[in-house]
C-alpha cells in the first residue's frame, strides 16, 4: 500500500539564528601550527573563522535569543506557543531537559508539548519534521523549534582538527498550522555501524566518567589530543558516508517528487566543509551557483548551518525559493533531506550575542 507521505498543513513561518561574537581567527595560530598548515586549513575547509561561547554561556541561551527574535519579527508571543521542541546534543543537564527550562525562561504555557531530540548534523531536518508532525497531527497550531549547540566546549583545545573548524551557533524556527500549505516532504537514512565515527566515548551510561581513566590526554598519529570525554571524528569516514549517500538521498527525493535537479531553485546542505559541499555537488551533478557556502566567518556549526546559511544569505522573504532541498548528515552515521517552499519564510537576519 502506498502512503502519502506529503506534509500540507504545516507552514514554516521564520527561521532566526545566533552566533556568539567570540572570534577565533585560524590566521591566529599561524605561529603556533605553521603558516602553511593554517592556509591548507582554510583552503580545503573554506573556514577562516569559527564562533565560540562564551564560557558560561550555553546553546539554551543562545536559543533563547533566538526565540526573542521570532516573537519580534512574526508577533506572535510566547503564550500562543502550544508545542516546544529543543534539539541539541549539547543541553544543561542530564536531567531534566532543556525544553522545559527553555518553557519557564520564555514563558510558554504550561500545558504546552515539550520534547528534547538529540541529533548530530542531520538534526535541523530531524527537528523540521518533528514539529511539522505535531502540527499535522492538528495536536498543535504554533511549534517552536529551538536548535543550537555549543561543541566547543566538548573539543580538547589539543585537538587542532577539530578546533580549527567547529562553531558554536543556534537557531529558532516557527512552524504553524494553515489550511493549505506549501507541500514538504521528507526521505531520511542511517547507518549505526558507523556511531564510532563521530563520538563523545565518555560521559554516557555505556562509560560513565572516571577520573584517571576517561581523563586522560592521549595524541593520535596525526598530533591531536584529547580524552575520551571530548568529541572525536573520524573525518574520512564522515566525509566517504556524506559523498556516498547523500547524492543517493536527494535523488530518491527528488524522484519521489518527479523533480528534476534543475527545477531547485536552492539546495540548503549542511555546511561540514568546502571539499564535502564540493564533492557532493559534483556527484549530483547540478549547478554549483546553487548551492551556496556559508561558513568561511562562523565555522561548521553542525545541524546550526543550515539556517544560519539562510538567515545570513537570504534575510527576509525570498518569493523565488519555492522549490529547496535541505539536507542534513553527520553523527549516527544519519542522514535527513526534506523539500520545502521557502517562498513565504521570513529569515531573520543572523545576530550575534
Amino acid at each position: 500500500m502506498n502512503i502519502d507521505k506529503t506534509f500540507c498543513r504545516s507552514k514554516i513561518v521564520a527561521v532566526s539564528s545566533v552566533i556568539p561574537n567570540k572570534i577565533m581567527d585560524l590566521h591566529e595560530y599561524s605561529d603556533v601550527y605553521g603558516s602553511s598548515y593554517i592556509e591548507r586549513i582554510t583552503e580545503s575547509t573554506g573556514i577562516n573563522r569559527v564562533r565560540v561561547a562564551d564560557i558560561d554561556k550555553t546553546s539554551a541561551d543562545y536559543c533563547y535569543e533566538a526565540a526573542l527574535k521570532i516573537f519580534e519579527c512574526t508577533g506572535i508571543c510566547a503564550e500562543e506557543i502550544d508545542g516546544l521542541i529543543f534539539l541539541s546534543e549539547s543541553p544543561d543537564y542530564i536531567i531534566p531537559n532543556t525544553a522545559a527550562v527553555l518553557q519557564h525562561r520564555l514563558g510558554i504555557p504550561t500545558n504546552t508539548i515539550n520534547i528534547d531530540l538529540r541529533y548530530g548534523c542531520a538534526g535541523y531536518v530531524y527537528g523540521l519534521f518533528q514539529a511539522s508532525m505535531l502540527v499535522e497531527s492538528r495536536y498543535c497550531k504554533n511549534v517552536l523549534l529551538l536548535a543550537g549547540d555549543t561543541m566547543s566546549k566538548f573539543t580538547h583545545p589539543e585537538d587542532r582538527s577539530l578546533r580549527m573548524v567547529l562553531g558554536d551557533a543556534a537557531c529558532a524556527t516557527l512552524v504553524s498550522g494553515v489550511a493549505d500549505g506549501k507541500p514538504s516532504r521528507y526521505d531520511f537514512f542511517v547507518d549505526g555501524n558507523g556511531v564510532n565515527s563521530l563520538i563523545i566515548p565518555a560521559g554516557g551510561c555505556r562509560m560513565p566518567i572516571k577520573h584517571g581513566v576517561t581523563d586522560v590526554l592521549e595524541f593520535d598519529s596525526e598530533g591531536n589530543g584529547r580524552t575520551k570525554e571530548n568529541l572525536y571524528m573520524n573525518g574520512m569516514d564522515v566525509m566517504v558516508f556524506a559523498i556516498r549517500q547523500v547524492p543517493k538521498l536527494i535523488n530518491n527525493l527528488l524522484e519521489s517528487l518527479n523533480w528534476k535537479a534543475d527545477d531547485v531553485d536552492l539546495f540548503a546542505l549542511h555546511q561540514a566543509n568546502k571539499i564535502i559541499v564540493d564533492r557532493i555537488v559534483k556527484t549530483l551533478k547540478i549547478d554549483k551557483n546553487k548551492v551556496p557556502l556559508d561558513m568561511k566567518d562562523t565555522g561548521n556549526c553542525g545541524f546550526v548551518s543550515i539556517p544560519l546559511m539562510l538567515c545570513t544569505l537570504y534575510p527576509g522573504v525570498n518569493n523565488n525559493l519555492h522549490k529547496v532541498i535541505a539536507c542534513g548528515f553527520g553523527a549516527g552515521l544519519i542522514a535527513a533531506v526534506g523539500a520545502f517552499d521557502f517562498s513565504e519564510t521570513n529569515f531573520v537576519k543572523t545576530i550575534e550575542v
